[in-house]
């Protein structure tokens, strides 16, 4: 059990601080132009501003997320639910979603690693859910 525990933290962290990158409060848009060397949207334009905003909403959904799941870490036995929802969402709005933008055109390198990052998330979510829910029906 302790290895979900630290599992919800760890990836919960992860999300929060996600989410404040993300956040207006740590300004996306700069953020994006430093990732995307092409982003050549006018400043204040209405590309700049759905960014601004969709980086936004993304932000404020990794920092509910990760918040939740530092909170879950205190009794991760009651919270199998959210490690399914984690790993579904990392299979679709992580891998798949690299994979779309990859065939974009969008950089390889920097993908194959955020790909990775979720394969790891979602091995471990699996393999210490498992072993913490053999271990609770024992």
């Amino acid at each position: 059990m302790k290895k979900l525990q630290w599992w919800f933290r760890i990836v919960g962290g992860f999300y929060f601080l996600l989410g404040l990158v993300w956040s207006p409060l740590m300004g996306v848009n700069a953020l994006a132009r430093q990732m995307f060397p092409g982003y050549d949207a006018p400043v204040g334009g209405v590309a700049d501003k759905f960014l601004f905003n969709v980086g936004a909403m993304l932000g404020f959904e990794w920092i509910v997320m990760g918040a939740y799941m530092i909170y879950a870490s205190r009794e991760p036995a009651k919270h199998y639910s959210i490690v399914w929802l984690i790993v579904g969402y990392e299979i679709l709005r992580g891998i798949v979603d690299d994979l779309f933008l990859i065939a974009q055109g969008y950089p390889v390198t920097s993908y194959v690693a955020w790909i990775v990052i979720h394969l790891i998330i979602i091995t471990t979510a699996v393999m210490f859910t498992r072993q913490a829910s053999q271990k609770t029906a024992g």
